[in-house]
């Protein structure tokens, strides 16, 4: 059981709050749409309590905001929102109250079995009362936050990125040894990756198209794979060390077999199907996070940060069927192994679910990944039809050993199930467990994220091994990764999400020609670059170009690619990033 409470804010005055009084009524209701009286409503160490009556209506005064009201019954779990100037503005904004009940209903026992009953918390079905619809509220306002004088709020992190896909050669930033100590240990071999590009008979690109690597001489299923929101798919040979098949076939429904397919570092595989273009405005976004004792520092933290990049993605996203769920995990012997929400359309049930979620219990280094991984899969309705399927992981810490043949199955399944995992790594991780998540990322095409207080431009950092990373805001770097995530090359009839904000400036002034059957560009620049890339909107490099020792012009045959937006992402001399972008094909 729950109780939602709608506030309105009755009287505004335009004086200054730390001068006028503010009167707030509000009406606190349960789940059933009834009234729900004998609920203390307070603001934060403030002598004045005021109980709702029998129809659920409450007024309080606010001498001064922002401040923090206290919602608190018998059987329910307090909670807080932080009213602010800008949260009166709107006009009504509610919350959602966990009972005790409840709460102890999303606990997995803590036994010694390894198959735990995962219960959950469905509440697709829920209605309530509240003036206008309960789609995609993003007016609750829990920050600031202060426990023993830290104030938790978000954009304080700042983390960085490591996308492999964006690189032309993978795990160029290992030496051998190192590499060969962590795939012998986990038993995961990302080396052997095929490409894949599906595109329909209109030349556009085709999400949500599985995709399959077959031994053609046991037509056993080797990989499999869905097409992202910019038609891609990754496929892997070998990936659990079995030996290396020369009999490979990349198969799909309604397109040609490729019966000899290429490794990237040859090209990318093409697939057509004829099909229109069409494109689902489904995205489920799920966070996975690590609730035990190590991450006790962090982890207030990252639920505000989580919490606002949440927020911020179904305010920006209006127009598509946005769904969230969540996941928090600790390890076998603690109060719980695994609690998690379902996807829900609703954020606010969302948002106080993750605000309710403490750290504790754990021990020893390694966690219950599997577990929690398993659940994330298994008991969130993850839509067939989505047009993107993202798993957010925050940890800082590696499954247990015993558990590394399935957490490669489990990896297997997401790849399967179109689930792209971004693994958001804490403080306090080793280099095996960056290896580990970085091949899970790759194996589900996902991306890596680490937090960081290294600016990227010395040596100082030992959490990541890679050379170079620009270090942001996490809550901005989770925005960007999503927004990578959802954008679509459009159809005649749909609109583009600019996602081009973070994309290098054209500091070489490079020009960029098309001829007039958009199937070659022509690509100038008055001095010579050392490496230059034709990537997808997102950053995916797709075709690495050969760059002599004085050229400055180049022309590039792209017939085979889809209609859609690139970029020509280029180094200098001097080593600095620079990038144009082109249209392939007509808008």
């Amino acid at each position: 059981m729950r109780i939602i409470a709608s506030f309105i804010l009755l009287s505004c005055s335009l004086i200054p709050a730390s001068v006028a009084a503010q009167q707030i009524s509000g009406r606190v209701l349960n789940e059933g749409g009834k009234a729900a009286s004998h609920v203390k409503v307070q603001f934060k160490n403030k002598p004045g309590v005021v109980t709702t009556n029998t129809e659920g209506r409450f007024t309080i005064l606010a001498k001064r905001l922002p401040d923090t009201l206290l919602f608190y019954s018998a059987g329910f779990e307090p909670y807080n929102v932080v009213v602010t100037e800008k949260t009166i503005k709107d006009s009504s904004f509610e919350v959602v109250l966990l009972s005790t009940r409840t709460k102890a209903s999303i606990t997995t026992p803590a036994s010694g079995d390894t198959k735990p009953s995962l219960n959950t918390v469905r509440n697709n079905s829920t209605k309530t009362t509240t003036a206008g619809p309960t789609k995609k509220l993003t007016r609750l306002d829990s920050l600031p936050q202060t426990t023993r004088g830290v104030v938790y709020k978000s954009g304080l992190l700042m983390a960085a990125e490591v996308s492999d896909f964006n690189k032309w050669k993978m795990w160029e930033d290992f030496t051998e040894d190192e590499l060969k100590n962590f795939t012998d240990h986990w038993g995961m071999y990302p080396g052997q990756r095929y490409s894949v590009l599906v595109q329909n008979k209109d030349h556009f690109a085709e999400e949500g198209q599985p995709v399959f690597l077959i031994d053609k001489r046991t037509n056993d299923t080797i990989w499999s794979a869905v097409t992202d929101n910019t038609g891609k798919a990754e496929l892997w040979d070998n990936m659990h060390g079995a030996q290396q098949q020369e009999s490979l076939v990349i198969t799909s429904a309604g397109a040609t077999d490729i019966v000899s397919p290429v490794l990237f570092a040859d090209g990318i595989n093409k697939m057509e199907v004829n099909t229109r273009c069409s494109m689902s405005e489904t995205v489920d976004i799920a966070v996975m996070v690590d609730a035990t004792g190590s991450m006790s520092d962090e982890i207030d933290f990252l639920k505000i940060e989580l919490e606002n990049v949440l927020r911020n993605t179904f305010t920006q996203y209006p127009d598509l069927d946005l769904h969230a769920g969540s996941v928090f995990y600790r390890d076998k012997t603690d109060e719980y192994i695994v609690r998690h929400l379902d996807f829900q359309t609703d954020l606010v049930k969302v948002l106080n679910f993750i605000k309710l979620q403490r750290a504790g219990g754990g021990g020893d280094v390694p966690e219950a990944v599997d577990l929690a991984l398993q659940s994330a899969l298994d008991s969130l309705h993850w839509s067939p039809s989505a047009r993107s399927r993202i798993l957010f992981i925050v940890t800082d810490a590696p499954p247990h050993d015993e558990s590394k043949e399935k957490i490669f199955q489990l990896t297997r399944k997401a790849a399967a199930k179109g689930v792209r995992i971004v693994p958001v790594i804490c403080t306090g991780a080793d280099r095996s467990t960056e290896f580990i998540m970085r091949t899970i990322a790759l194996a589900t095409n996902g991306t890596y994220v680490f937090l960081t207080n290294d600016d990227g431009s010395s040596s100082a950092n030992t959490k990541i091994t890679t050379s170079f990373f620009n270090v942001e805001f996490l809550n901005s770097l989770l925005e960007r990764i999503i927004r990578q995530m959802v954008i679509a090359n459009k159809c005649p009839e749909q609109t583009e999400i600019d996602i081009f904000k973070n994309t290098p400036a054209n500091i070489e002034g490079i020009r960029i020609s098309a001829d007039p059957k958009k199937s070659s560009i022509t690509i100038e620049s008055k001095n010579h670059l050392k490496e230059i890339f034709i990537t997808d909107i997102t950053g995916k490099v797709l075709v690495r170009l050969e760059s002599g020792e004085r050229q400055t012009k180049w022309n590039v045959n792209l017939a085979a690619f889809p209609t859609a937006t690139f970029l020509v992402k280029y180094i200098t001399m001097d080593d600095q990033w620079g990038a144009g972008k082109f249209v392939l094909g007509p808008l």
